[in-house]
């Protein structure tokens, strides 16, 4: 690191820094969350558990002003229960960080379109005999707005494998009180040919949509009270469905307990902001 990256780093963590000759302010924050759930749905709308799981994260901001900003996060996983055992360790057995640069855009009033883009990393810490880094872009972007606000979220995976999946949602936040929120959901996850493939045993029969297919589904409501100041106390459910047919057949042959169709998760946590 270079004499004056150090300073804007330390800078950034310490307090508000002046940037450029017009006064923008670089400003750094950060959270950490706690939370517990009974399964483990992955982004890619895949069910990997559904047995009660704990999970970690934290979360950072580099705020540049006009210049845009930088964030990432590093998430952990851990299994509350011993019956997958014979395939990971159940303490922290799965790790993910990634590295964003971000910009936001207001073409209009009360619109504002929030994109931002980096590398994933998701190297197997806790399977065994599993050694292969799973990395690639991830792209994210919301059309912020006082109606409804619609977001997708694409993965393209270069190794071990290349695959791709791009979440695609819409949700709609009330403030119920000054300090409690509700958020009503739905999404939907797309996977190109080669990600189905490798989930379901087979190349898309039906249903092609660019290369690839919707497959499952989610709809649910989340919750946040912000009890006191810096912290806040969540809460989530959603219904998961696998919306297509011959994925349905596929999961239907599987012997896994958590090989579901259609099944119910819930969330708790709590979050801490610096």
């Amino acid at each position: 690191m270079t004499k004056r990256a150090a300073i804007i780093a330390l800078c950034a963590l310490t307090a508000t820094a002046s940037w450029g000759e017009e006064g923008e302010n670089i400003a750094f924050s950060a959270s950490v969350s706690a939370e517990i759930a009974s399964g483990y749905l992955a982004s890619s709308g895949a069910i990997y558990d559904t047995m009660p799981v704990s999970a970690q994260e934290f979360y950072w901001l580099l705020d540049l002003g006009d210049y845009g900003y930088f964030d990432g996060y590093a998430w952990t996983i851990s299994a509350l229960h011993n019956r997958q055992n014979d395939i990971h360790r159940p303490l922290l057995n799965e790790f993910e960080g990634a590295v964003r640069y971000g910009m936001d855009f207001s073409p209009m009033k009360d619109l504002k379109i929030r994109t931002k883009g980096g590398p994933l990393w998701n190297p197997p810490i806790g399977y065994h005999g599993s050694h292969q880094n799973v990395w690639g872009p991830y792209i994210n972007q919301s059309f912020e707005n006082q109606f409804i606000t619609p977001y997708w979220a694409g993965l393209w995976l270069l190794a071990p494998h290349m695959r791709g999946r791009i979440v695609m949602g819409l949700r709609r936040s009330f403030a119920a009180t000054e300090t409690i929120s509700i958020t009503p959901f739905i999404e939907t996850v797309w996977m190109d040919r080669r990600r189905f493939n490798a989930r379901y045993g087979g190349d898309p029969e039906i249903d092609h949509f660019f290369g690839g297919t919707f497959a499952t589904i989610s709809t649910g409501i989340r919750s946040s009270w912000h009890f006191a100041r810096n912290w806040s106390l969540y809460a989530s459910i959603l219904q998961f469905d696998v919306i297509n047919s011959q994925a349905r057949r596929s999961l239907r042959k599987s012997h896994a307990y958590y090989a579901k169709c259609d099944w119910p998760i819930a969330k708790i946590g709590v979050s801490r902001d610096f």
